[in-house]
């Protein structure tokens, strides 16, 4: 009888063991990796944040090539029964003064996806010339099994905008669309995202 129940000990142990290896491993959480399209450039960018002057996404602002269309953008957004824009000193005060008109970069106004330092999430831009696009790629790693995770319910805070800063040195002249390619990343493979419009531009 001693003989069987150690055998019945073991055999249990081992199932116990071999269940939480596979929990583990199904909430193990990969570290989040950068979306490269077939055929698609890298982009240089750069992300400013607006510290005097909070904006929110009440709705999609057109990515330009001049600072100051943005500005005067991200103001009628603010003031929309204004006829016009401000004076350019005072919606240079108010909206990203740290910036200067720069040649060859393309403004676009965006909440971003990943502003925290994080090996689970993150973005990267691409241009792909097949369809004249800029694609901003967001990932996101997660786990299989969620069960270790905590979400707090309640109220969720307004997206804030950004600038997003894009290099045009590797960008033909002419007409693009902009797009956010949201992707997540599980154990072993990743989903197949979606892509959200997020305005048109005219490179110069």
């Amino acid at each position: 009888m001693g003989h069987w129940l150690t055998r019945g000990l073991v055999v249990r142990l081992i199932v116990f063991v071999a269940v939480v290896v596979v929990v583990a491993t199904l909430s193990i959480t990969p570290p989040g990796h950068e979306i490269h399209t077939s055929g698609a450039t890298a982009l240089k960018t750069q992300v400013v944040e607006s510290y005097n002057t909070p904006l929110y996404a009440t709705r999609q602002a057109q990515p330009s090539q001049s600072l100051d269309a943005i500005r005067c953008e991200l103001w009628l957004l603010r003031n929309s029964s204004a006829a016009g824009c401000s004076d350019r000193v005072s919606l240079a005060a108010a909206y990203f003064p740290q910036l200067a008109q720069s040649p060859m970069t393309l403004y676009i106004p965006w909440s971003p996806c990943a502003l925290t330092s994080s090996p689970s999430r993150g973005f990267n831009v691409e241009y792909r010339p097949s369809r004249r696009t800029v694609a901003i790629h967001c990932f996101t790693a997660s786990p299989w099994l969620t069960i270790f995770e905590t979400h707090n319910l309640g109220v969720v805070a307004e997206p804030q905008l950004a600038l997003l800063l894009v290099s045009t040195q590797s960008i033909p002249a002419g007409q693009i669309d902009v797009v956010q390619d949201d992707r997540t990343e599980l154990l072993l493979h990743d989903d197949n995202g979606y892509e959200v419009p997020l305005g048109t531009a005219t490179i110069s």
